[in-house]
């Protein structure tokens, strides 16, 4: 099994060196690292598209080696399977993330999009988070990692379809199959003046809430302790507004 491995903390952040090594473990794995050499939270499914990359050696916190590029996530996963990687990629393996991406977080989260450009590819795809903004315990989101990566590569997954994993921080007390939640999210923006008294601009606020009392969600699992797993399918059709939208008569 050749895994493709990426984030969008920047190669050099712990987590994917968590990642790295425990995805290294699996019996008859082989593991290529591919990410972006700068950190690119939150760069949602961007595309470079008029500007060159480059791609240079790196190495990682556990001392392995890998390449970091200089576009985003899914700018790493393209690159690679568009033929840097010359091996045939088996599966990709985006994360560990620090911090949780839930709900509609996915829109916005490297980590996730650059999986969801694997399932463009129609390579299957996990994206692994933990839900934590500041202590690094990234071993047991690697671990899980590891145990499912084997599984998705042998059962495979449907077309255009990854899982969003999502692990918490602390005790764990188990594993739950989930659907999207709901994000509330408290941004603020923050306005400043520069030296040169012109003003500039910070969104800014509280980390997001959710609706925790949903039972059966991604929010929902993580804030009770369970590692959630959310297939995410990239068709986003409402099917329960169609007819609606056809009732609107707009080819008469």
């Amino acid at each position: 099994m050749h895994i493709l491995v990426t984030n969008d903390d920047g190669i050099h952040a712990p987590g994917i060196a968590a990642l790295s090594t425990a995805l290294r473990k699996i019996d008859g794995a082989r593991v290529t690292v591919m990410a972006p050499a700068q950190n690119q939270s939150a760069a949602g499914h961007r595309k470079t598209l008029h500007d060159p990359m480059r791609i240079k050696p790196a190495t990682l916190m556990d001392g392995t080696t890998g390449f970091a590029c200089s576009g985003s996530p899914a700018d790493a996963i393209a690159l690679a399977l568009l033929g840097y990687v010359k091996d045939k990629v088996d599966i990709v393996v985006s994360g560990v993330n620090q911090g949780a991406n839930l709900a509609q977080d996915i829109t916005y989260s490297g980590t996730v999009t650059a999986a969801m450009e694997a399932a463009i590819a129609g390579i299957p795809a996990i994206a692994v988070s933990l839900d934590s903004h500041t202590d690094p315990a990234f071993e047991a989101a690697a671990a899980f990692a590891a145990k499912i990566a084997p599984l998705v590569q042998q059962r495979g997954l449907p077309p255009l379809t990854l899982l969003n994993v999502n692990v918490p921080y602390g005790e764990i007390k188990g594993v739950k199959v989930t659907r999207q939640g709901h994000r509330i999210y408290l941004d603020e923006l923050v306005e400043r003046i520069d030296p040169l008294g012109q003003p500039y601009y910070w969104i800014g606020g509280e980390r997001p809430s959710g609706h925790f009392e949903e039972v059966g969600t991604d929010v929902w699992a993580v804030a009770q302790g369970y590692i959630s797993i959310t297939p995410i399918r990239l068709d986003m059709t409402d099917m329960d507004f169609v007819k609606t939208v056809e009732s609107w008569n707009l080819g008469a």
